[in-house]
């Protein structure tokens, strides 16, 4: 892996939860925030999303990637987004799951497959601190999309936080039943850390 030159940025299109959604996201995630947190969202500076293609991209190729994602989504409706559980991943993130519908995964590949093409040295990403832990199949993906969970390692999800590398969550935090399935309205496209976590809105878009 090389590594990403200064003007460059990683950037995430994603959907954007209604403000009820977001707001339990929130709280969720505030609730979970400690000594051994990395994070926790605020909706000032860290914002509730759901991921549908992330890469890095020059800064000179942002404004192609704005067009794009605008023509690309001129084909897509709402739909409804079901939300059905948690999950700790192998790199410590916790999230809000969802299924992975065919609208889904429909709009996940519409995105990679337009987008793909604008990203940062195709074939020889920088290995990016969210493709923790990078495993053999990541590594692939983001050789092919720019996106380590890309195709059918695309996992819907918002994530609440992420623990640090000694921090051991023991047991799984149990959550009070909350309704947090919605339905897609907006997908926006933002600036992101090297967790993942967007912080600067470029454009949303409605649908």
């Amino acid at each position: 892996m090389n590594d990403a030159p200064l003007n460059s940025a990683i950037i995430n299109v994603c959907v954007l939860p209604p403000a009820e959604v977001s707001s339990q996201c929130v709280q969720l995630s505030q609730s979970l925030e400690s000594d051994g947190t990395m994070f926790a969202l605020n909706d000032i500076s860290k914002f509730a999303h759901m991921t549908i293609f992330m890469a890095r991209f020059a800064d000179s190729k942002i404004s192609h990637v704005l067009q794009a994602t605008k023509l690309a989504l001129s084909r897509v409706y709402p739909f409804f987004c079901e939300h059905t559980g948690y999950f700790m991943t192998a790199g410590r993130y916790l999230e809000v799951s969802y299924r992975k519908s065919a609208e889904l995964t429909v709009l996940h590949e519409l995105l990679v497959n337009t987008l793909s093409p604008y990203r940062l040295n195709p074939g020889n990403p920088f290995e990016e601190a969210y493709f923790t832990p990078y495993t053999e199949e990541q590594q692939k993906n983001a050789k092919e999309t720019g996106y380590d969970l890309a195709r059918h390692l695309y996992r819907p999800h918002i994530t609440l936080t992420r623990y640090k590398e000694s921090q051991l969550l023991e047991p799984f935090p149990g959550f009070a039943p909350t309704k947090l399935s919605f339905m897609l309205s907006q997908i926006g496209v933002y600036k992101a850390d090297d967790n993942g976590a967007i912080y600067e809105q470029l454009a949303v878009f409605p649908l």
